[in-house]
Formats: C-alpha cells, sequence, structure tokens
C-alpha cells in the first residue's frame, strides 16, 4: 500500500492527494463476511485480494483542499470502498491447520518526496485510518482502526477453520473498507510516499 500527499501549490497550506496503492492476489468474489463451504477434493491453499482483481496496483486518492483546513482541519474520507478477500482451502485431513491470520504492516512515517517544497517531513501512518463498513458480528474479521505506524506487523484479522470434516473446506472472509486521512495536523505543501504490506498466514 502506497500513500502520497501532494500540492497543488497553495502556499504552505496543506493541500493535494493521499494515494494508497494496494498489492492484489487474484481470487474469486465472496457474498458474506466470512463463510465456509464444502469443496470435494482441495489441498491446503490461500489466497489474498486487497483491491482489484488482477495482480494489479490500485490507487485510493485524498485530496485534502483549502475547504478542508478552513475554518479547521476536516479529516478527508474516500467514498469508495477496498476490497480485502482472503479465502483459506483446508485438506480434508489437515488436522494441524486450524486458524488464519490476517497483519498489515506500515512503515512509520510517509516521507516527503518533494523536498523543495516539505524538506524532511514525515507524516505519520497513523494519520491513516479505515471503516469497516460491513464487519462480522463475531469481531474475527477486519473492524475499523488505523495503522499503528510501529513498523511491526499489526494484527488485523484471526477466524477458525472447520475442526473435521466429512470433505475438504473453504472458508472465505470478506470486507469492504472506507479509507480516511485524519488532516488533524498542517503539514507543508509537498508529495509524501510510503508503503504498507498485507499477510496472511494459515497454521
Amino acid at each position: 500500500m502506497l500513500h502520497r500527499i501532494g500540492s497543488p501549490g497553495q502556499g504552505s497550506a496543506l493541500a493535494g492527494a493521499v494515494a494508497l496503492a494496494l498489492v492484489l492476489v487474484p481470487s474469486g468474489a465472496a457474498q458474506a463476511v466470512i463463510t465456509t463451504t464444502l469443496l470435494s477434493l482441495s489441498g491446503n491453499r490461500l489466497t489474498l485480494r486487497v483491491g482489484s482483481a488482477g495482480g494489479t496496483i490500485d490507487n485510493v486518492a485524498f485530496t485534502v483542499s483549502g475547504a478542508n483546513l478552513q475554518p479547521s482541519p476536516a479529516p478527508v474520507t474516500r467514498p469508495d470502498t477496498v476490497t480485502v478477500l482472503l479465502t483459506a482451502d483446508k485438506a480434508l485431513l489437515a488436522l494441524a491447520v486450524n486458524t488464519v491470520r490476517l497483519t498489515v504492516t506500515a512503515a512509520p512515517g510517509l516521507g516527503c518526496t518533494t523536498p523543495t517544497s516539505c524538506g524532511s517531513t514525515s507524516i505519520p501512518f497513523s494519520t491513516i485510518g479505515w471503516v469497516s463498513t460491513n464487519p462480522d458480528a463475531t469481531g474475527q474479521d477486519i473492524q475499523s482502526g488505523s495503522f499503528n505506524a510501529s513498523g511491526s506487523p499489526q494484527q488485523l484479522a484471526q477466524f477458525p477453520l472447520p475442526l473435521l470434516s466429512v470433505l475438504s473446506a473453504r472458508t472465505e472472509m470478506n470486507n469492504a473498507l472506507r479509507f480516511s486521512y485524519a488532516n488533524s495536523t498542517l503539514y507543508p505543501s509537498g508529495t509524501y510516499t510510503g508503503r504498507v504490506t498485507f499477510t496472511a498466514t494459515m497454521f
């Protein structure tokens, strides 16, 4: 995930765009938040898709303009959502594989890439958050939150797989996230860039 804040050159006021570029792994569509279906035969397999299908990188851009700064700073929220789809296939006799976990790792900050306007300024990744528009009642999928900006993995979701079944099983988690930029601090105009990584594990 790539974040970028840019400026159209309106003095020292923060204005421009924040972009989120998500690395994607293709997978099928899901119709519910967490669902489990039975398969005739399948080996252990885990797929993760963040954003569009096809292995492309999506950009989610925020425009922070004067209207968001005066008379007081206001958060900037994207109206569209980003889909996070995680699919776990568990083989019939895979008794030691019982859990799926999703984590995200963000850099401590978004660094300035236009030094003539913002120098060495860095914006904390914790200023980027999201609302999970379809959280599961169990609380085991992605809930609303923000990046912790610690540089360490941050758990987003963890859910169990069927322990015993007469067939192989497929469990899917499907969340739609709406990202926002807190915009609570005035930073120098410019372009700021950083990266986060989503990681899925099955154990």
